[in-house]
């Protein structure tokens, strides 16, 4: 499924069978049945998160005609349980080897490589991705998931690989806002290196301070209450504003004018957004909602996005009570890039959107939560 919608952001011009999307939900949906059917320890909280993010997602792809919501709904949920070290590796080897072969076949001609020349700004490459902006998205959560995986074992010269990947799609994408996250992702994998060394040094674990960890728990749901106000109080005749505006590419007047026009629905509702993606040139139209924290309430509705608000301040505090500082870390990092970017319910982008009901223990701790006694029984007869 996650290879699937990334072929989608890529120029490749794939004929799918016709009911290929339709068929491979409902494999997808056979599976997570059959997985829930023979475990043995369930929680019954995340079953309950789960039955509710279904009846929302659902209901809501009934209204608005989203049907990517009936993806999202069903991988989050197919997650529940399932340790988060096996999906970051899983999604890092699908799209990083797609991308490897996205950009092979850009630079040699066989795809279409957008190069875009805008006034004021650098020359952009899109390497086969549909913009350059994408692109860089996609190196942003590659990397996101690598330093989940690699967390305080993550060598010195590894983060400055991580830095020159910063460097290249600020070169080459004139990606601003990725190339600032992708420092910060070096300098936050750094100092808490740093902390976590220096406390074994001295025979103990390192601990966040508890409310500057409670802080990073509530990153998401504060990010989205900034971006949401500012959008609301957004006036071009304030002066502070319009300068604001034009720093962060005119989300605030595009955000305003969608809310303007749209307003905010339970459910959501079809909205015709124009962005620049497959053309090199911008549309005289154009209309996009770039900020997440737009984006989601106007298209999916509220009810949808308090249901992930919900769940990634679930996820942020058990990662908190598992003393994960590198993942909670991670999530505040994806909230700052949310603010900016539309990438937070994008199934091919956003890997932590698959945590969010997924086991957060070590593989060893993992695998005793999670049993499957028919499983076991089968394998009892052949042996």
């Amino acid at each position: 499924m996650i290879g699937y919608y990334f072929l989608l952001t890529t120029t490749f011009e794939i004929a799918w069978p016709q009911y290929f999307y339709v068929n491979l939900r409902t494999f997808l949906l056979v599976i997570i049945v059959t997985k829930t059917a023979i475990e043995d320890d369930i929680d019954y909280t995340d079953i309950v998160l789960g039955a509710l993010a279904a009846i929302v997602f659902l209901v809501a792809w009934r209204h608005n005609s989203y049907e990517v919501l009936s993806s999202i709904v069903l991988l989050i949920v197919g997650c529940r349980g399932i340790p988060f070290r096996k999906i970051a590796k899983s999604y890092l080897i699908t799209c990083g080897i797609l991308l490897i072969i996205t950009i092979t076949f850009a630079l040699t001609g066989k795809i279409e490589n957008f190069v875009l020349y805008q006034d004021g700004r650098r020359t952009r490459i899109a390497f086969g991705i549909i913009y350059p902006t994408d692109f860089s998205a996609h190196v942003f959560y590659l990397i996101l998931a690598y330093c989940y995986l690699r967390k305080e074992k993550i060598k010195y010269l590894e983060l400055g690989i991580i830095a020159m990947l910063g460097i290249f799609v600020y070169e080459f994408c004139d990606a601003r806002l990725n190339t600032i996250c992708i420092f910060l992702m070096v300098g936050i994998l750094g100092y808490n290196k740093i902390r976590h060394d220096n406390a074994i040094k001295k025979g103990r674990n390192y601990s966040m301070n508890s409310v500057f960890s409670t802080f990073l728990c509530l990153s998401t749901t504060l990010s989205s209450i900034f971006m949401i106000g500012i959008t609301l109080l957004y006036s071009p005749s304030r002066k502070g504003m319009r300068l604001l505006d034009r720093l962060i590419t005119y989300r605030l007047s595009l955000g305003k004018k969608g809310i303007d026009i749209y307003g905010f629905s339970i459910f959501g509702q079809p909205i015709r957004l124009i962005g620049n993606g497959n053309s090199q040139t911008a549309p005289k139209n154009y209309f996009f909602l770039d900020s997440s924290y737009l984006f989601v309430p106007l298209l999916y509705g509220i009810f949808v996005f308090g249901i992930i608000l919900v769940l990634f301040l679930v996820m942020s505090f058990r990662a908190r009570k598992e003393k994960d500082w590198t993942l909670l870390w991670l999530i505040s990092l994806m909230s700052l890039q949310c603010i900016i970017e539309h990438h937070m319910l994008d199934i091919s982008y956003n890997v932590l959107l698959w945590g969010t009901l997924a086991c957060l223990k070590t593989d060893a701790q993992a695998g005793k939560r999670i049993r499957f006694p028919a499983a076991e029984s089968i394998k009892s007869k052949f042996r």
